[in-house]
């Protein structure tokens, strides 16, 4: 058992509570924490609206407070035999000092009772069943998803290409069968051992990183606060557990300048931009459904990223997928594309593209020493491929820039010559 200080605490997910425009555009409420305090806000909010009544009353802490010990004894007897009927102030909106009262006669000066304490939430909206419909409301799907006319996304134009990428072999796990035994063996202790989710990126990350780290520009752990939102600016921003991008110099700065909303996720400059590789993890007792969730959200916004410095220089959609995500949970890893497409919500004319998130595979690290050097392979493979997919778009932006800018300085002096 590991020692105290060497123990991690589930790392704890900010409060956020969507405003009130989230919840007026969806088409039907789950029974949730989230949609429950949103009820409660708004039974509040009405409440403190309704007129005081119009029948004198005395607040029954006050009264019991103030009356005698012989009275306080009828009333005893009388709450024995069922009490009155208090129907007719049901829903009456409690006084504004309401949690200053005490029930206890006997004390002015009571702490507020528990009962009334209201607590912060511990859950961002993926945590919500309602953050999958108000992603496909704004053209967002999640893997097997299907669009309001029953038909189902299309997989992405370079999809098979994806899949034989993933399968190449890698020099780093080529190894003899004994090595790689002994390899999965200490990952399966590893994963075993890994229970909460700061444990697996601690420990779990490394091992499917592996040790070819240069040229990879990475971050994780931080909210994506001045990126544009996704939807309708009603959602948290995406915190992914971690993500791989580009070194900010790559690009030249006026594209950054005019793209960043699009490609600039903090305003951090050492952090990585264009990201476009991501991933999330759970520790046992986590939600891969959660996860999938992540990883979509974060994925979209890749998505978007590469579509932006795709078009710069006014190219078309061309239905591939140069964005993926994965998850990871109880040794299990799952690889995702992300591609954006044309818009089937033809009901909204700001709404242009919608990104869908397609399943590649799912590989069981902790099932056997092949399966390990499956998804190990598949999830290097899918990572170089991305950074290969990001710094080719990065490259065509800074020489369509470059190009534009001779053209239009030749244009010039061609007029300046003329005249």
């Amino acid at each position: 058992m590991p020692s105290p200080k060497h123990r991690y605490r589930p790392r704890k997910h900010r409060a956020f509570h969507p405003p009130p425009l989230f919840w007026d555009n969806l088409s039907r409420l789950w029974l949730t924490k989230s949609s429950l305090r949103e009820a409660n806000r708004r039974y509040r909010q009405a409440s403190s609206r309704q007129d005081s009544s119009p029948y004198p009353y005395t607040f029954a802490p006050d009264f019991l407070r103030t009356c005698s010990t012989t009275c306080l004894q009828e009333i005893r007897k009388f709450s024995r035999c069922g009490g009155p009927d208090l129907s007719d102030i049901r829903n009456h909106p409690a006084p504004s000092n309401f949690n200053e009262y005490s029930m206890d006669p006997t004390s002015s000066n009571s702490a507020p009772p528990t009962a009334y304490t209201e607590t912060k939430p511990k859950n961002t909206t993926v945590y919500d069943k309602h953050f999958e419909e108000h992603i496909e409301n704004h053209g967002v799907y999640l893997p097997l998803s299907t669009y309001p006319d029953g038909t189902e996304p299309s997989e992405p134009e370079n999809f098979a290409e994806i899949r034989m990428t993933l399968r190449n072999r890698r020099p780093s796990l080529t190894l003899p069968p004994d090595l790689l035994e002994r390899e999965y063996e200490r990952f399966a202790r590893l994963n075993k051992n890994a229970a909460d989710e700061q444990l697996v990126i601690k420990s779990i990350l490394p091992v499917l990183e592996g040790k070819e780290k240069d040229g990879y520009q990475t971050g994780a752990g931080h909210p994506f606060k001045e990126l544009a939102p996704l939807t309708d600016g009603t959602l948290a921003p995406a915190q992914p557990d971690f993500y791989h991008g580009a070194r900010p110099n790559q690009l030249k700065s006026a594209i950054r300048k005019q793209l960043k909303n699009q490609i600039i996720p903090t305003t951090k400059r050492s952090r990585p931009i264009a990201p476009n590789f991501f991933i999330e993890v759970k520790g046992h007792d986590g939600s891969i459904l959660v996860a999938t969730r992540q990883a979509c959200y974060d994925g979209a916004l890749g998505a978007r990223a590469m579509h932006s410095l795709q078009q710069f220089g006014n190219r078309d959609y061309d239905n591939n997928a140069y964005a993926m995500a994965s998850t990871y949970h109880a040794g299990c890893l799952g690889l995702y594309t992300i591609h954006p497409t044309r818009s089937r919500l033809n009901d909204d004319p700001d709404h242009r593209t919608d990104y869908v998130m397609t399943q590649v595979g799912q590989w069981a690290l902790h099932g056997s020493s092949e399966t390990y050097k499956q998804g190990l392979t598949a999830y290097r493979n899918a990572r170089d491929l991305a950074k290969e997919q990001r710094d080719r778009f990065i490259k065509q932006a800074n020489e369509r820039y470059e190009a534009d800018r001779r053209r239009n300085f030749t244009a010039r002096v061609s007029v300046r010559g003329g005249c």
